[in-house]
């Protein structure tokens, strides 16, 4: 039987890394879209000893719309066929004090958490086949705020609204999902810095490829994760 195949967009970042491992691990056969090269290809050397032959990098981004269609038709080329899509993309953000930002840096800030996941979910949401799954990897700062980090809470709450609302209005076959990590991450970039409660960006890899595997058992929109002990478990739906 053929092996379905994931698009990771952000495939060179810490979760999209732990994602990219946790699937081909899973037999997913993967591919991997960021737009640094570089880092693209480090990844694709380690997986290539991992799991030979279950990755295939991609150069691109969906920082436009016309940018989402071309990685979308490049990942059909290389793997004939997309089942699901896992979109992990964020854009450093800064701290100071919210009056502090101007209205075009914090327009770019949108730009890059949130519009990029739009752009991908306009692109590819009505190409995945009716059994697909479509999940964004959004922050906990959704529901809380971390001073001098108001703008990230901005933007994660809207990415988690749009989330919701592509849930609720259903229509395109796929389902969409997000997942909310309420974590520090302890990925390749924090690895020599991080505390032993942070989750990992494997262990995060691994509670995609649960949702992956078993969707029903996560039926809410939004998916939350902030604990070792969250992983790999189904959703608990409180009536």
């Amino acid at each position: 039987m053929m092996s379905k195949t994931l698009l990771v967009i952000g495939a060179s970042g810490d979760v999209g890394q732990g994602i990219c491992r946790a699937a081909c691990g899973t037999g997913w056969t993967v591919v991997g879209a960021a737009r640094d090269a570089v880092r693209l290809r480090d990844l694709t050397d380690v997986l290539s000893d991992l799991c030979p032959g279950a990755f295939h990098p991609c150069v691109g981004d969906v920082s436009t719309h016309a940018g989402a269609e071309d990685l979308w038709r490049d990942a059909v080329a290389t793997a004939c066929r997309v089942d699901a899509v896992v979109v992990s993309v964020n854009a450093p953000n800064r701290s100071c004090r919210l009056l502090e930002w101007t209205a075009e840096e914090l327009a770019e800030l949108l730009q890059a958490n949130l519009l990029s996941h739009f752009n991908a979910a306009k692109a590819m949401l009505p190409l995945l086949p009716e059994d697909g799954l479509f999940i964004g990897v959004g922050g906990g700062t959704a529901d809380f705020i971390i001073p001098t980090l108001a703008p990230l809470s901005m933007a994660q709450a809207a990415l988690q609204m749009m989330y919701r609302g592509l849930a609720r209005e259903g229509g395109q076959g796929a389902l969409v999902r997000e997942l909310m990590i309420d974590s520090m991450v302890n990925g390749a970039s924090k690895r020599r810095n991080a505390k032993a409660e942070w989750l990992t960006d494997d262990e995060i890899g691994e509670h995609i490829c649960a949702i992956l595997a078993n969707p029903g058992n996560f039926p809410e929109p939004v998916i939350k994760i902030g604990q070792r002990s969250d992983v790999g478990r189904p959703s608990i739906v409180e009536s």
